[in-house]
């Protein structure tokens, strides 16, 4: 028996997931025909600002020739007011200003991403008229994840008192720290489990949606005793132990109070104290034996 000072551990599995929070669509608040597509495959990266695609618009473009006709009759009001619906409709400050300088509208525009990440959805085609309010591209950034692990009902309470969890992937060798982001309110009648959802950080892109993980949630450091699963007996609510009996060669069971901490251990809260020695690698022998004697 053990005297340890650790914290207690529990491991679980499950897998990553996008992070909701970080799906963006592309859309625009105006209708156009699309001329030149610069991105054009799925899961490209692009980075915010990088052009995505030319387009002609003639509501950009007429807006364009009323904001010079305003310029040329020195209408203040006027070219405020054309200016801030041009905003609106989201075309950028530096048009305004270049239309402004050159004087000369410009018949076709270019679209900047205004998201960093990977098109997971394309739907924009050279050629094609897109009208506004519908979906060009969806732009996903991965550099944080999701992880669901799947907690049976019984280790809930353990797991809501972790401190910290430790997240590993058959992907790659590193360790990620995580922390719980949201229990699911539902149980899995079938596998009588929670889903338990946890954050990791990604900004290395090593890891991959629907990657397998091990999840393991620890608690804080105590002071406890300690014996190997091998060790100790369980059948029913009751635990045991084999230690040395009164005569050489004699050994004799042992009802203790003791918890499962994990797959290898077990936590001693009561019948031994720190030093005993029990029965380990024999134990089913031992069992079978005293099962066999009426000694149990």
């Amino acid at each position: 028996v053990k005297k340890v000072n650790e914290g207690n551990f529990k491991d679980f599995y499950g897998k990553t997931a996008v992070n909701e929070e970080n799906i963006k669509e592309i859309v625009l608040r105006y209708d156009v025909f699309i001329e030149e597509l610069f991105v054009n495959k799925s899961y490209a990266m692009v980075k915010k600002g990088d052009p995505l695609l030319k387009v002609y618009s003639p509501e950009i473009y007429t807006g364009q020739l009323e904001l010079l006709g305003a310029q040329k009759i020195k209408n203040q009001g006027m070219i405020d007011s054309i200016v801030q619906k041009i905003k609106l409709l989201g075309i950028d400050e530096k048009l305004i200003n270049k239309v402004l300088t050159d004087k000369q509208a410009s018949e076709k525009i270019i679209v900047n991403s205004p998201y960093s990440g990977f098109i997971s959805q394309k739907m924009a085609n050279t050629g094609a008229f897109v009208a506004k309010g519908m979906k060009l591209y969806e732009i996903i950034d991965f550099s944080t994840l999701w992880v669901i692990a799947n907690v049976y009902e019984k280790d809930l309470a353990f797991v809501k008192n972790a401190k910290n969890a430790d997240v590993s992937f058959d992907i790659t060798d590193k360790i990620y720290k995580a922390k719980i982001d949201f229990i699911y309110p539902k149980v899995d009648p079938e596998t009588k489990s929670v889903k338990v959802r946890l954050i990791v950080e990604n900004k290395d892109l090593e890891l991959f949606v629907d990657a397998f993980s091990k999840i393991r949630f620890g608690t804080a450091k105590k002071e406890y005793l300690t014996l190997p699963k091998s060790a100790v007996l369980t059948k029913g609510n009751q635990t045991s132990v084999f230690v040395k009996g009164e005569f050489e060669g004699e050994f004799e069971p042992k009802v203790i109070e003791a918890k499962r901490l994990n797959n290898d251990t077990f936590e001693i809260i009561s019948g031994l104290k720190e030093g005993d020695k029990v029965v380990n690698n024999a134990l089913f022998m031992f069992d079978s034996d005293s099962q066999n004697n009426g000694k149990m």
